[in-house]
């Protein structure tokens, strides 16, 4: 085991420094193409930490993890009695599928052979031992190259890019998507035409730093929920790329408010709307006047929100796209997870860096998963999950209204109706609860144009027909509902895993016996 571990921390170290000589290499070239010019050396090795830490950072804080998380998962195995044997194994005890799922999750790309028992010993103490990790780094290369590029770009001294024949200008000429199609007396003064490059170059730079920022976000919320993979890197490589692409055709086709204006005339003219004006009636912006403090703001947000830019040139353009049903969007709001015992704000916030944003989400996870990958303890993640169940069947109102009656999670509502031995004043109130009207479902049926007409329903002239229909329900009627409520999938997983507890915990500890008698000495 020892010589095992000596010889994962060799291959570790060793691929480690191999890449670093590699990226260090790469900086060495660069500084030398561009004249060993001391003012470029910051630039160099800024963009290169930033283009470079990232990644490798993020692979290692998820081997961390994998190795962390394994530990916990053979502790609660050990705790509650669960077989760690591979699924193939011979003979071996089956285990919860909700506790597959979560250990199959971070050994499913060790390339255990069929039948292994997965073990923590398989899992080298370092990262980038494993095909997992190399695959990651070789699919991260794109995003750390335009990492590198824009990251230079954004830390180069300006006057490298204004002044022609410096060791940036000498290289990095304006493109077509840059400066191409603009007025012969720009390209012809070099004055203006440097001065139009720098602002090109600044507003995509400002992009790429919002993009940065949120490929930060995007890979920490990835690896925290251990969820990176390959298809990740490359998606942030796509939002780099898109969004400093579309902030350039963004500012060269709205460069100032006068150019919104140019386009909006000129487009009324396309349609007929109004006389085109006459060449150069319209003055242009000077370039030499700089970028709008405006357009330095929206370019940085451009790279940090999601699509925004492309949303952004959609809706300015006129396009036409499928539309939504949004008039259903009022009726169908989402139920924050903040409404449930012992969940504020910090909490809430702490689920949604899991994917769970909201009681619809709560309700579905997996609550092993949920105590496994987040601090908190199972048996809250299950009485959380149990709430959210409850509150997602019934409707946010009804939850509330019976909390009072302790009943507060999807186990309280099954135990207090189904029972047949369950007191029927019991029955009555859970029913008078589940089918107790309140304004948004009276909105929602006005606004459908829907009201009951099955027969035994409250006539029309009734003044609260939910009421009425509610006292005609039958308690076989509510048992049904109720059983209706609980017949989920998700349910009859955290009912699994409630009994299994129950049953590794004992049923002696099911209540607290009578106190007995004191005895005298």
């Amino acid at each position: 085991m020892a010589d095992h571990r000596a010889k994962g921390a060799a291959v570790g170290v060793l691929g480690f420094l191999g890449f670093a000589t590699l990226a260090a290499l790469i900086g060495f070239l660069v500084y030398a193409a561009l004249g060993w010019q001391t003012q470029l050396l910051f630039p160099i090795v800024t963009s290169l930490f930033l283009a470079v830490i990232l990644p490798v950072t993020t692979i290692a804080i998820r081997h961390q993890i994998r190795l962390t998380r394994i530990k916990l998962i053979n502790l609660f195995a050990t705790t509650f009695n669960l077989s760690m044997a591979a699924p193939s194994a011979a003979g071996r005890q089956r285990a919860p599928v909700s506790f597959e799922f979560v250990k199959g999750k971070y050994y499913v790309d060790l390339d255990l052979r069929d039948g292994e028992e997965p073990k923590l010993e398989t899992i080298p103490r370092f990262p980038m031992m494993l095909h997992a990790d190399w695959m990651l780094l070789v699919c991260a290369l794109p995003l750390m190259a335009y990492s590198f590029f824009w990251g230079f770009i954004l830390f180069a001294p300006i006057i490298e890019v204004l002044e022609r024949d410096k060791s940036i200008s000498g290289w990095l000429w304006a493109s077509f998507l840059s400066l191409g199609g603009s007025p012969v007396s720009l390209i012809r003064d070099p004055g203006m035409f440097a001065a139009a490059h720098a602002n090109l170059l600044t507003v995509g730079a400002f992009c790429f730093a919002g993009a940065y920022f949120y490929c930060v976000r995007l890979l920490l919320r990835a690896v925290g929920v251990f969820d990176l993979s390959p298809l990740t890197f490359l998606r942030a490589f796509a939002h780099m790329v898109l969004a400093t692409t579309l902030a350039i055709v963004l500012y060269r086709v709205f460069p100032s408010v006068a150019g919104a204006a140019d386009f909006i005339r000129d487009s009324a003219a396309s349609l007929g709307l109004a006389d085109r004006p006459a060449p150069g009636a319209i003055p242009g912006p000077d370039p030499r006047d700089g970028v709008n403090s405006i357009w330095l703001m929206l370019s940085f947000a451009l790279g940090f929100v999601p699509d925004a830019a492309l949303q952004y040139v959609l809706q300015r353009s006129g396009v036409r796209f499928k539309d939504r049903f949004v008039e259903i969007e009022e009726h169908a709001k989402t139920v924050p997870l903040t409404i449930l015992d012992g969940v504020d704000a910090f909490t809430a916030f702490r689920l949604e860096e899991a994917n769970i944003f909201d009681i619809q989400n709560l309700a579905t996870a997996n609550p092993i998963m949920v105590h496994i990958e987040n601090p908190y303890g199972i048996y809250e993640a299950i009485d959380w999950v149990a709430q959210a169940q409850l509150c997602t069947v019934v409707g946010p109102e009804r939850f509330l209204l019976l909390k009072p009656y302790n009943i507060r999670t999807i186990f309280d509502l099954e135990r207090a109706v189904l029972p047949e031995e369950s007191d029927e004043s019991l029955v009555d109130l859970v029913g008078a609860v589940l089918l107790t009207d309140y304004d948004r479902n009276a909105r929602c049926r006005r606004a459908l144009k829907f009201e009951p007409t099955y027969a035994g329903a409250a006539p029309a002239d009734a003044p609260d027909r939910m009421a009425y229909n509610a006292g005609a329900l039958t308690r076989q009627g509510v048992r049904r509902l109720v059983g209706l409520m609980v017949d989920d999938l998700h349910v009859h997983r955290l009912r699994q895993i409630w009994m299994l507890i129950a049953k590794e915990i004992g049923p002696g500890y099911a209540r607290l016996d009578p106190r007995p008698e004191p005895t005298g000495r």
